[in-house]
């Protein structure tokens, strides 16, 4: 999924949860830091393709043609720098640190609105993943 619609999704779920939750600060910032949160977990895949594929080279992509994590995101990794297991293994792994680590170090609030955010970037990602997954064929030796 692009970070424009990540951007989006965060956007809406981050609005409902200052609707539906008292903010603790203001609420643009709040909105803001869902939006940030959502778009930049992102970042994560850097580093697993680096340490999958022991390449830079996608983050050498995006330093030399930065507009291409809006214009063309597709093209910033190749296939065996980055699977879709990793990526969603990865984001669970930081949303399950990070949620209750913003809990309890910075405010509740934060936290709710951390793991609303993140739950609706996986589940987006989930989402996009198997409309991209090709069909397989029925195990024909299972009864």
């Amino acid at each position: 999924m692009y970070s424009r619609a990540h951007a989006a999704i965060s956007l809406v779920v981050a609005g409902g949860v200052v609707l539906a939750v008292e903010p603790t600060v203001d609420p643009a910032l709040a909105v803001g830091y869902g939006v940030a949160l959502g778009v930049l977990i992102d970042l994560d895949h850097f580093v697993l393709a680096w340490l999958l594929s022991g390449s830079l080279d996608p983050l050498r992509r995006v330093l030399r043609a930065p507009w291409i994590v809006v214009t063309d995101p597709a093209t910033i990794f190749e296939a065996d720098e980055l699977g879709p297991y990793h990526r969603l293994i990865s984001h669970v792994v930081i949303a399950g640190v990070l949620v209750p680590g913003v809990w309890l170090a910075v405010d509740p609030f934060f936290g709710v609105l951390s793991a609303a955010v993140l739950y609706a970037h996986l589940l987006a990602d989930l989402i996009a993943d198997v409309r991209n997954f090709k069909t397989i064929p029925a195990d024909k030796t299972r009864p």
